[in-house]
Order: structure tokens, then sequence, then C-alpha cells
């Protein structure tokens, strides 16, 4: 099969944008967002352009009481690697792990969020509460309302760029940064 690029770039475009308000669950200190809303996601912006398989058998760390699974998520051809761990608890009496369908099933979850995070996937939701946020290299900083927005600015009017902004440009395969006012006629590609 033949990589298209257009296509990825309208993909991915649609993965990483913000999740609706809301789906970032806290747990304590902890923020995630539940492995339903990244699959939901997954099938709206991909379709059958995706696929997720575990590789290997489930590897049980009885020190650490923790389960881990790997698998790889691909869209369009390109992989993503996620790995994944849960707890589980044993059976005084057998010391046989409880629920061990459901602790490898949670492991699982855990290595497709991880494998998402490598497409970018919810770093916009998630970028209030993790500290690298604030690097320049990822580009993601906080509006004065508490909105998350990216930095990248029309190198013309120097406006901050829109989503659609951004969307026209990655689909007009433009890479230097303007806002869809400004972008010179002669960059944009003919489509039909």
């Amino acid at each position: 099969m033949e990589f298209n690029e257009e296509k990825y770039n309208e993909i991915t475009n649609k993965l990483t944008n913000p999740f609706p308000k809301g789906t970032v669950t806290q747990d304590g200190k902890n923020a995630y967002i539940p492995i339903q809303a990244y699959i939901k996601r997954l099938e709206e912006a991909a379709g059958m352009h995706w696929s997720w398989r575990t590789t290997g058998a489930p590897l049980i760390y009885e020190n650490e009481k923790q389960i881990m699974m790997k698998g790889i998520l691909t869209i369009l051809g390109a992989e993503r690697e996620g790995s994944g761990f849960s707890n589980f608890q044993t059976y005084e009496d057998s010391g046989k792990i409880q629920f061990l369908k459901n602790s490898i099933r949670a492991a699982e979850s855990d290595a497709i969020r991880d494998a998402c995070n490598k497409f970018m996937m919810g770093w916009v939701d998630l970028a209030p509460y993790r500290d690298w946020s604030n690097n320049p290299g990822v580009k993601i900083i906080q509006s004065p309302q508490g909105v998350d927005v990216a930095k990248d600015i029309c190198i013309k009017c120097k406006k901050s760029l829109t989503r659609e902004d951004i969307d026209t440009l990655t689909v007009h395969q433009i890479r230097n940064k303007y806002c869809k006012e400004h972008i010179p006629t002669h960059l944009m590609k003919k489509r039909g």
C-alpha cells in the first residue's frame, strides 16, 4: 500500500484536536484520558485506517505486583509502540492473581494510551497537568483563559494560528506558518 501523506495529515490533525470538555479524568494527582475516549477518537478520525495488536504475552512482575503489556498502534502504516502496566493483588491462600483477565485488559488499555500519546493525541488536553507543556519544543502554552493553544503564529501578521489555519497548511503541504488570509496564492495546491 502506497503511503498517502495527505490522508495521514488529515487523520492526525483530527486525532490531535482537543477532546470535549470534561474528557480528562483526575484521580488524585494523576490526570488521564479514559481509553474509551481514545478508541472513539481513533474510530472517528481514522476509521478503517487504524489497528492495534499486542506484541507478546503479558509480563508478570511478582515482586512489584504489576502486569505489563506491549502493543503497536498503526495508522496508515505509521506505527507507534506502547507499553502499559496495571497493578494486581493475589489471593492469600493460593497466591494466584485475583481478576487476572481484568488486570491484563487494564495493562493493554494503558499500552494503547501510551501509543496514542506517541501520536500526540490528548496533548492539548493533558498539558495543564504536565510539566512538559511549558517546554518551547512542545509548542503548547496556556492562554490567559486557561485554554491550551498552539504557539504557532503567522509569519506575516503575527496572529496565533487557529486549528483551521493549521489544517489548511497541512492539506496544502505548506511548511511556512501563515494564517489562511495570508497564504500566498502560488502556494495553494489545486485539489481535485
